[in-house]
């Protein structure tokens, strides 16, 4: 990783630091529609070990952890890995959270998970070359026919175009740097998986596609 990238992983790792220590449930308590939809796609595919990639407070890996799976947490917010780690001492949960910038290797040997799930964390500022990484850990990780799920903001959301473009598709908004999903953007990062569906929904106050996948 070059300098300028190591240092806009910092300023958004402070970024994000700074949002959690001053509301520790910016994102909402209850687990988000997508994880809802997500658990019931889990269920009936016996998944038993999630990895989650951006957990941010951990709404979404509680829920998956207070339903029975096990759960390996990943951000690069330290704050968050201390969050998850109080409730999970408190709740008796099975998630195992940790401090991972996944612009490196995910730290888990192959075929490890039943399932990865990310909420909007794809929208972070990835190059083009850095998500096909990333989805490519991914499918390392993935056992077999392991499911990928993720949701990333799309041209349709209100933000879209507005702050400053400072890459194409990618806004700086209030010091959040934005990237933005065309459907043929999501297909193109599909390499080794199965694209089952995607669908379009609007929670406030962003609009998302909704995506899951299955490794093919």
């Amino acid at each position: 990783m070059g300098k300028r990238q190591r240092g806009i992983t910092i300023v958004l790792s402070e970024v994000w630091n700074k949002v959690y220590k001053s509301d520790s449930s910016f994102f909402g308590e209850e687990p988000s529609n997508f994880a809802l939809l997500c658990f019931n796609h889990m269920k009936t595919n016996h998944a038993k070990r999630v990895l989650e990639l951006g957990a941010g407070h951990g709404r979404d890996a509680i829920f998956f952890a207070s339903n029975g799976i096990e759960v390996e947490a990943l951000d690069y917010s330290v704050i968050v890995v201390d969050i998850l780690d109080k409730i999970r001492k408190e709740k008796r949960l099975p998630i195992k959270a940790q401090f991972f910038d996944v612009k490196r290797p995910l730290p888990f040997p192959d075929s490890y998970f039943d399932a990865v799930y990310s909420h909007m964390l794809l929208n972070m500022r990835f190059s083009l070359y850095e998500l096909h990484f990333i989805f490519s850990e991914m499918k390392r990780v993935l056992k077999p026919k392991g499911l990928n799920f993720f949701s990333v903001r799309n041209y349709n959301d209100k933000c879209y175009g507005k702050g400053v473009e400072i890459e194409r598709g990618i806004y700086d908004i209030n010091g959040f740097q934005v990237r933005f999903f065309t459907e043929k953007e999501i297909q193109d990062l599909m390499e080794g998986f199965e694209l089952l569906w995607i669908r379009e929904e609007y929670e406030e106050p962003v609009t998302l596609y909704l995506v899951s996948s299955r490794k093919a």
